[in-house]
């Protein structure tokens, strides 16, 4: 766990997820975000060192490590983009080209079906880039960790100099429970899983897993060991729940 004082000079974004705002901070080639609702940067850890046990390569996801920033918790990532990309989420990428907010369109749709396939097609033609398994391992991902913010702003493709391609699995901190403001403590783990609200083609992370299949293959027996070695937390008790309970 890293324990760094920062000044305020080195802000670089104050808002940016749909759930509010979020300081985060660019210095010597890491990326620091602060703590907002709950405990993000302890699920950023956990979710991406849950990946470290599948067989993903390296490059697909983004190693979040938890501490200290200026004595409040939070998480850092490195760098990972090289001098000439550009970070394009796909967002930004269809309001540059209708000036219109591609959530709002989606919700147009009548099926969660007819979503994934005007998102994909759209992708598909503007970039040269098919989505599909990109998206189809991060809903497996979604699905385990209950990813209630994964808009279309956590949804992202690096553009360089031999084009696009789809960027590392990235912003997994509002999971596990942590700040969902449906949550009920008098009940249990397995009553509140069933209050998550998925994103960001159907309300239901199984339904889109479903839809996708299974994004990788994952070991879940030295997941589990290294869980129990964790220290106790909300978070954790959530994601051992979601490994006993999920099949993927």
């Amino acid at each position: 766990m890293f324990d760094v004082k920062i000044d305020e000079g080195y802000i670089v974004q104050q808002s940016g997820t749909s759930e509010g705002t979020q300081i985060k901070y660019k210095k010597d080639n890491y990326w620091y975000k602060l703590d907002n609702k709950g405990s993000e940067g302890l699920c950023e850890y956990l979710a991406s060192k849950l990946l470290t046990f599948t067989d993903l390569k390296p490059s697909e996801y983004i190693i979040y490590e938890q501490g200290h920033i200026n004595g409040r918790y939070g998480c850092r990532s490195l760098d990972y983009l090289d001098e000439k990309d550009e970070f394009v989420t796909i967002y930004r990428l269809y309001y540059n080209e209708f000036g219109k907010n591609l959530a709002k369109v989606c919700s147009g749709f009548d099926t969660m079906e007819e979503r994934i396939r005007y998102v994909v097609k759209f992708v598909l033609e503007s970039t040269n880039v098919d989505i599909s398994d990109y998206l189809r391992k991060i809903i497996t991902l979604d699905y385990l960790i209950l990813n209630e913010d994964r808009h279309f702003n956590n949804l992202a493709l690096i553009c360089g100099d031999n084009g696009f391609k789809c960027a590392p699995i990235f912003d997994n901190g509002m999971s596990l429970l942590t700040a969902n403001q449906s949550v009920n403590w008098n009940f249990g783990i397995e009553e509140n899983v069933k209050r998550v609200v998925a994103r960001p083609f159907s309300g239901s992370h199984k339904k889109m897993f479903e839809y996708f299949g299974k994004g990788f293959e994952l070991d879940s027996n030295s997941a589990l060991k290294w869980l129990q070695a964790e220290p106790q937390s909300i978070e954790r008790d959530v994601l051992i729940y979601q490994l006993n309970n999920c099949s993927i």
